[in-house]
């Protein structure tokens, strides 16, 4: 008789009585082991236990259920035994989910309280069944939770978690942490002082000011980090620093008993500016496009007006231009590009005492009518419309240089605007890295494409579980991929080093997916038939 593995999957939704000499989770292995050991006659084993403790039934993210599918999906496990069905999930889409998950790898599953059979109709209605009304106990637990916050609310109370900067918890009561009381009353000062969100959170910064500092049940320090314009508009807009209780979710503010930071007219004089969260992003918008060069004037060749965003990585904030079909020019290498083309213009036949060399990028806003972006394929060209009155008077408060720039750029000249014209070229059109342009005007632009450098990471990973002497087949179960996948991928690792190396400097070609990059290495061995393909220069 073949052995069947047997896996056990406890679960206990709190931590309270999970440190005792025999806890829940203890009480549903031990009931789970005794009817494992009841089914031998059918070959069943104990194979291991899986166990989540203080963990909801709602959520699939358990380690100790992440764990178990992935021995299922390597083929380890042929049952799955539990003390209930509720431990395993109360959310029938997450069950069912994992049901079928089950069935692509012919793993059964057992609830040792609630016999059923799922391989008839009537079991998989009695399973349903069941996974219903664990679904309708966690949401009425959950309503009786949100409900007894509401009523503490409602009586000014503090409802737990991390307190406010500006306060601390003591005996379940918010008290003011005098140190921190003072960094928020700086923030209002300053805030009707400049009238800016992001100028205050500067500020502040420089000041050496910083979040509140807290610490996890583990001990870990948290918070302490830089304000950032979400962080100072969230201190502004808070009623809890004038002696009031907010409820956010029911949109209602009640008296609160925790001691006022702020007076109240300090507090509606600030909420007079700031108005509502919509007003405060309007404002950073507002912000951010004092910021650039090219705000609302840079257009491409249709008359689309390009659009401000950024992103973030690793706590370090990128803008861009980016217009439709996902085009995106880093905002600082643009402007410089453009700053740099205007210094370089040729004033000579317009006006001798005229020198632009100088000019700073607030006189250039004066004066900037639009900037027009022409891209055709490869190569590209700026037209950069100044007024010309206007421009001129600026650069006559300028004393002509000596050391005259190099690659001028020569004006063209009408009435009213003066327009100038400078090629440069893209490496890759869609991509977010660009790299100020030399005297030759190139501005190359470049992305690291994560979809291939995923793919060639992934491929080295096979790669390494062959050199320990895993068979192909062992390999493929591993991974979880079928014969074909492993074989594309494994086909990776024997790129040309030159081709490795593009990838690595965002010298790909535009556009290329990992899919081609795959036929490529499938189909050509020799290295220097890939780069033929590939078009190394």
């Amino acid at each position: 008789m073949p052995k069947i593995n047997c896996a056990i999957y406890t679960r206990k939704s709190n931590e309270r009585g999970l440190d005792s000499e025999f806890s829940s989770l203890q009480n549903q292995e031990d009931a789970c082991k005794a009817y494992i050991l009841s089914q031998a006659f059918n070959g069943w084993e104990y194979y291991k236990t899986f166990e989540d403790g203080g963990i909801s039934g709602g959520t699939m993210e358990r380690p100790g259920l992440q764990a178990l599918l992935e021995e299922i999906r390597a083929h380890r496990i042929q049952v799955v035994v539990v003390y209930k069905v509720d431990r395993l999930s109360r959310s029938i889409f997450d069950f069912h989910k994992m049901m079928q998950e089950f069935s692509k790898y012919e793993c059964n599953f057992v609830s040792i309280t609630q016999s059923f059979d799922t391989s008839n109709s009537m079991g998989k209605l009695t399973l349903n069944m069941l996974l219903s009304f664990a679904q309708f106990e966690r949401e009425v637990s959950a309503e009786r939770v949100r409900d007894k916050l509401a009523a503490t609310k409602a009586k000014g109370m503090w409802v737990g978690g991390v307190p406010s900067i500006g306060y601390d918890l003591k005996d379940k009561q918010l008290v003011p942490n005098e140190q921190e009381a003072a960094t928020v009353r700086l923030i209002f000062q300053k805030y009707l002082e400049l009238g800016n969100i992001m100028a205050v959170a500067e500020w502040m910064n420089a000041q050496g000011h910083r979040s509140k500092r807290w610490k996890t049940k583990k001990g870990e320090d948290r918070g302490g980090k830089p304000f950032s314009h979400s962080s100072i508009l969230k201190i502004l807009s808070n009623p809890l620093y004038v002696g009031k209780m907010p409820h956010f979710t029911a949109q209602k503010i009640y008296p609160g008993k925790q001691p006022a930071l702020i007076s109240q007219e300090v507090f509606e004089a600030v909420q007079a500016k700031v108005g509502n969260y919509k007003n405060g992003l309007r404002e950073y918008r507002a912000y951010i496009r004092k910021q650039t060069l090219m705000a609302d004037q840079l257009f491409d060749d249709q008359g689309t007006p390009y659009k401000l965003t950024s992103t973030t990585k690793n706590g370090q904030k990128f803008q861009y231009y980016f217009i439709r079909k996902g085009v995106h020019i880093p905002v600082i290498q643009l402007d410089e590009f453009v700053l740099d083309t205007i210094r370089r213009a040729d004033l000579s036949s317009v006006d001798l005492q005229a020198d632009s060399s100088q000019i700073t990028s607030g006189e250039v806003k004066k004066c900037l009518k639009q900037v027009i972006y022409v891209k055709k394929g490869t190569n590209c060209h700026l037209q950069i419309a100044l007024d010309k009155r206007v421009f001129l008077d600026i650069c006559r408060k300028y004393p002509k240089q000596v050391h005259v720039p190099t690659n001028l750029v020569t004006p063209e000249i009408d009435e009213e605007t003066l327009t100038l014209r400078n090629e440069f070229y893209i490496d890759n059109v869609t991509s977010t890295r660009l790299q100020h342009g030399t005297a030759q005007n190139i501005l190359t632009v470049r992305q690291l494409n994560e979809s291939l450098v995923r793919g060639l990471a992934r491929a080295w990973k096979l790669k390494k579980l062959l050199e320990k002497g895993l068979t192909t087949r062992e390999c493929e179960k591993a991974s979880g991929m079928n014969k074909r996948n492993f074989a594309r991928y494994i086909h990776l690792c024997y790129l040309s080093p030159r081709i490795v190396a593009d990838i690595l400097e965002y010298k790909n070609p535009a556009n290329l997916t990992l899919r081609e990059l795959m036929n490529l290495a499938e189909g050509n061995v020799d290295f220097k038939i890939q780069e033929q393909y590939w078009q190394i220069s």
